[in-house]
């Protein structure tokens, strides 16, 4: 401590103007003023050392009180389920960290808070390749603005973790010229985005719940109604064709008419096939040897320029399918593939497997609500090297009638996914804009064993002489038609307008009615109630139904009494003369 007033020489320990005790003062008063701090220099020595050690206490207590508020701040800061921060921005343009909260950056962040407060671009480098852009305007934009900052960013960590950060800060007051420092936290909110998504999905699910229900009322509409008034137009074009004589002017546009009516059958078809509600027949079937029995008219059909390279195992996956339909299924995988390929002059790869159910993509499957069973799936897979499907138009992509290709078309897939839903499999997609597209097919193996085809015995029909056809319809134009068809093939014909008339008919000319020809959808008593009325009066009374519905559907549920045959309207002329004949030939016994 430095001392500024000179020794009396007389006594070292005394400064010059001490007085000793009972020493008197030459002048001016006794005592300092009441309230007038002694001076240090005038303190003894042991009083100066005491002031010493006090002043060293108070600024060890100070630093101790210090310490205890940040550790305060640093267990807060560690507790909260955030990342608080300050950060500035530099001069030059530069940001960086002034403080992290340690515990929280390791944990949700998997940086060392040392390291990020030296070098700020840590956090930049695991920012999710598709946020990096807008999380970098948006910061700027808000250094410039000096606003508050919020912005949801996915960050990969080092261990490959995917989370949603929560990242918000504001600026604090800061003096003219001076930068200003940001306060802000950074929030783990993946589990809320999950959620989100998981909602998201659910309402895409309803949504496609609904759009399927809107469109199975549709179907229903146009199986019934459409194809009712179909097979008023195919009987009758087909009778027409009939009676005219060979190379008669009119029939070349007669069978135009009926080649054009058949395309509207089948789009009904192709709607009711959308919907999962035409299975079929089904068989177990060698997936792979089917497929290879099936690429030579498969390659017939592609362009020239497009060539299809097979990968089929011998032998392969057991599924149990319609025959037929895995051949649509096929060729339209096919089709919309090398329609991918533009002009191009490149191949489409064709291959089947056998997977296990936890190696089937979760994305990009439909239908959305499908889940694989504990057991293992044939994939059949078709990729092409085309243009490829955008993110924004996959989930329409099995819609009915949508295309990104030309007007008119649209259907293929759709069908695709009806069959594949009806035999309790899936279609996943994976695609890339100018990288081409895969689909993939997943259905079920059968443990059934493939069986070799038998010769059926020829059966014998029962002859039509003198038999009679009851004829049951609410339509009628078909009821016209199917009577002159029916006479046509010839039988006689009753008629009935709908169930209860039919009752009325069929007892007064019992002995003559060899069988009963119904439509399934009728007012008052439909087909199922008509034949089951039927069976009470004569248990061995032959009857076909018929339907704009699918034969599987139809046959679906529990009923008392089964018929002998169906016919899927609209029905040809032969079809109904080989339906009433294995009818005869196939009396149920009473």
């Amino acid at each position: 401590m430095k001392i500024d007033q000179p020794i009396d020489a007389g006594n070292p320990l005394r400064r010059a103007g001490d007085r000793l005790p009972g020493e008197a003062l030459a002048a001016g008063p006794s005592h300092p003023p009441a309230g007038t701090p002694q001076p240090l220099h005038e303190l003894p020595v042991p009083q100066i050392e005491q002031a010493i050690t006090n002043e060293e206490r108070l600024t060890a207590r100070a630093e101790e009180a210090l310490l205890e508020s940040k550790r305060r701040y640093e267990r807060t800061a560690n507790t909260v389920p955030v990342m608080l921060y300050d950060s500035i921005l530099g001069p030059d343009g530069t940001s960086r960290f002034l403080y992290v909260a340690p515990q929280p950056c390791r944990e949700l962040l998997e940086l060392d808070p040392e390291a990020l407060l030296a070098d700020m671009n840590l956090v930049w480098e695991i920012v999710h390749p598709d946020d990096l852009g807008r999380l970098y305007q948006e910061d700027l934009a808000a250094n410039r603005e000096g606003k508050v900052f919020t912005s949801e960013v996915r960050i990969i960590t080092h261990s490959g973790r995917l989370k949603w950060l929560l990242v918000n800060s504001k600026p604090n007051p800061a003096a003219p010229g001076e930068p200003a420092v940001w306060s802000g936290y950074i929030q783990d909110i993946t589990a809320r985005k999950q959620a989100e998504e998981a909602r998201l999905d659910l309402e895409r699910r309803l949504e496609q719940a609904k759009k399927a229900e809107s469109l199975g009322r549709m179907a229903a509409a146009i199986a019934h109604n459409f194809n009712n008034q179909l097979q008023a137009v195919t009987g009758n074009l087909e009778l027409a064709l009939k009676k005219l004589p060979p190379g008669t002017g009119p029939i070349q546009n007669l069978n135009a008419a009926m080649q054009a009516a058949g395309r509207a059958a089948e789009i009904s078809r192709l709607m009711l096939g959308y919907l999962g509600q035409a299975p079929g027949q089904q068989e177990p079937l060698d997936l792979a040897g089917f497929l290879q029995q099936h690429l030579p008219p498969l390659r017939d059909g592609l362009p020239e320029e497009v060539t299809l390279v097979a990968d089929l195992p011998a032998p392969g996956p057991i599924v149990k399918m319609n025959a037929h339909q895995v051949h649509q299924v096929l060729s339209n995988l096919v089709t919309n593939a090398w329609e991918a390929l533009g002009e191009a002059r490149r191949s489409i790869h064709l291959g089947v497997k056998t997977v296990a159910p936890a190696d089937i993509p979760a994305t990009h499957r439909f239908p959305l609500d499908w889940q694989p069973q504990d057991r293992p799936y044939a994939c059949l897979e078709v990729a092409d090297a085309g243009c490829g499907i955008g993110e924004e138009d996959m989930e329409q992509l099995f819609d009915p009638f949508f295309t990104t290709k030309f007007t008119g078309r649209g259907l293929g897939l759709s069908l695709v996914l009806g069959i594949v839903r009806a035999h309790l499999g899936a279609v996943t997609v994976e695609s890339a804009m100018g990288r081409g597209s895969t689909l993939r097919v997943f259905l079920p193996i059968s443990d059934e064993v493939v069986s070799r085809p038998q010769a059926k015995a020829a059966q014998t029909p029962e002859r039509a002489e003198g038999c009679t056809v009851l004829l049951v319809e609410d339509e009628p134009m078909v009821r016209d038609m199917a009577r002159t068809m029916l006479t046509e093939l010839g039988f006689a014909v009753l008629e009935a307008k709908d169930g209860i008339e039919a009752m009325e008919v069929f007892p007064r000319h019992r002995d003559r009615v060899g069988c009963v020809l119904s439509d399934l959808t009728m007012p008052r008593m439909d087909g199922w109630e008509t034949l089951a009325a039927l069976r009470r009066i004569a248990p061995d009374i032959p009857v076909i139904l018929a339907s704009g519905y699918d034969q599987a559907q139809v046959m679906a549920g529990d009923h008392p009494e089964r018929p002998q045959g169906f016919l899927s309207k609209p029905y040809r002329l032969a079809e109904l003369g080989k339906a009433v004949h294995h009818a005869l030939s196939d009396k149920p016994k009473g």
